[in-house]
């Protein structure tokens, strides 16, 4: 019994002792919401739901958006990229779980060996016969006791990663799919602008042409030709200016949605319709975290780190593991598969951590920086998602408010011009008159087309904050606490 008790006190007192620490970061609670989410619905640009619609794009009723959004979910290389990076992680996972199991192989081997004449066996025993052929054929099997969790943990931990790819391919999709809807809603506008501005060059021309007949027949100086003449030229400049934006911003398109820049991208123009009241899901404030994939992503990151904080409190426990053999082993083949020539071993070995110059508790050391660090990362992400939410939610309500100032300054100004227009038709006001009416008309629709625009890229945006909809497919256990 002497032995028992001398191995007992290896395992007590040789062992490296783990340090000890005080935890340095905790997990933030999602910040209120309260006040943002009741000033809100307060206003008509709101409307309380359930949840977002995953997509997002068809609230706007669009099917060349629809059909622009999901080429780029099933071509983009981006996508390709994230999902590679997943299978990799998944593929790590799985290698993670062979550890907890036993390893189990199978072995053939022949050695074909010639002793020297002054061979030890030959010296003493002439009889000994020079060439000897030795053959095996085993089952070999090892085993690592997992009685501190070093394996299940590391598994967790490549879990982890795995579901944290999940989820960031979530995040690509989202980022993606409203660069794309933001893309396609500055053509629209573009176009738009386009439209009003070369109006605009007809409005300049017709009043170009009647300046130069007033100066013709001395009702005019030169100086006015001239000045209009320079406001066309100062028009042409900006239809091409715009021609040009629209071409790079087709371009971008085409890229996102996975093609070259030679591909064809037809796309029929469509008004900025005056936009609807934004869908607010109403879990969101409550629950952030489950809505936003990056945040899930990074709190997968922690759990990962967590593990591997486990991991590394093993190797200061005694390791315990277990390999052997068992098979044929003959000098004579015809013998091998004999019962006689049966063979077995059997070797169970013990590892006791007594000094290792620091190198454990160092790795220990790192392994709980990277969690700190992780759940430090987490906080500041979602202290940066709180701040999107509220940041978009106050710009959608503004810029749904400057649209709809801007469409009553639009209805006003074509009022004034219908006024203008029935003037000269009773002689009572000039061409001249109304073709400046015709241009202040055209300024406050483009505007109108600037607003419109803004008011569609903040709803982009804040859908993006709330997380496009997103649901996750599993949560990490200790955050449903």
């Amino acid at each position: 019994m002497q032995w028992i008790y001398l191995l007992l006190f290896f395992f007590t007192f040789s062992c490296v002792r783990i340090p000890k620490e005080e935890a340095k970061a905790a997990i933030m609670g999602t910040p209120s919401f309260d006040h943002s989410r009741q000033t809100a619905l307060s206003s008509n640009s709101f409307r309380e739901i359930e949840e977002l619609n995953p997509c997002w794009w068809e609230m706007f009723g669009d099917a060349q958006l629809t059909n622009l959004i999901e080429k780029a979910l099933a071509q983009s290389p981006l996508i390709k990229e994230v999902e590679s990076r997943l299978e990799r992680a998944q593929a790590e996972a799985t290698a993670q779980k062979s550890q907890l199991f036993p390893t189990i192989g199978f072995s053939a081997e022949v050695d074909w060996q010639y002793f020297s004449i002054n061979d030890l066996f030959r010296a003493f025993a002439p009889v000994f016969p020079a060439n000897v052929n030795e053959y095996k054929l085993n089952l070999n099997f090892t085993y690592e006791f997992d009685f501190w969790g070093k394996n299940r943990n590391l598994f967790q931990a490549a879990i982890g990663e795995e579901r944290a790819l999940e989820a960031e391919k979530e995040q690509v999709k989202i980022i993606l799919s409203t660069t794309v809807a933001v893309s396609y809603f500055k053509l629209q506008s573009l176009f738009a602008k386009l439209n009003i501005i070369k109006n605009e060059r007809k409005i300049f021309t017709s009043l170009f042409d009647l300046v130069k007949l007033r100066q013709k027949n001395a009702l005019n100086s030169e100086i006015p030709t001239i000045d209009a003449q320079e406001k066309i030229f100062e028009i042409n400049q900006n239809v091409i200016f715009t021609e040009n934006q629209i071409a790079l911003e087709k371009f971008f398109l085409k890229q996102l949605i996975g093609q070259g820049p030679e591909s064809p991208l037809c796309l029929q123009e469509k008004d900025l319709e005056r936009a609807r009241a934004f869908p607010l899901p109403k879990e969101v404030f409550s629950d952030l975290l489950a809505h936003r994939p990056d945040l899930m992503a990074q709190i997968w990151r922690v759990e990962a780190a967590a593990h591997k904080v486990g991991a590394a409190k093993t190797a200061f426990y005694p390791s315990i593991d277990l390999s052997g053999l068992a098979g044929l082993d003959s000098v004579f083949f015809h013998k091998l598969f004999r019962w006689e020539s049966r063979s077995w071993e059997l070797s169970p070995s013990l590892y006791l951590p007594i000094f290792t110059a620091g190198r454990i508790k160092a790795n220990l050391k790192a392994k709980q920086a990277e969690f700190y660090s992780a759940i430090y990362a987490y906080n500041e992400l979602l202290l940066k998602a709180a701040k999107e939410v509220t940041d978009e939610i106050h710009t959608l309500r503004t810029k749904d408010e400057e649209v709809k100032t801007q469409y009553l300054i639009v209805q006003n100004q074509k009022q004034k011009r219908s006024l203008i227009q029935s003037r000269f038709t009773h002689a009572l006001d000039s061409l001249l008159d109304l073709l400046n009416e015709d241009t202040a008309l055209l300024q406050v629709k483009l505007r109108e087309v600037q607003l419109q625009y803004e008011r569609y890229l903040a709803t982009i945006k804040l859908i993006k904050a709330l997380g496009g909809g997103y649901i996750p497919k599993e949560r990490v256990s200790w955050t449903k606490k």
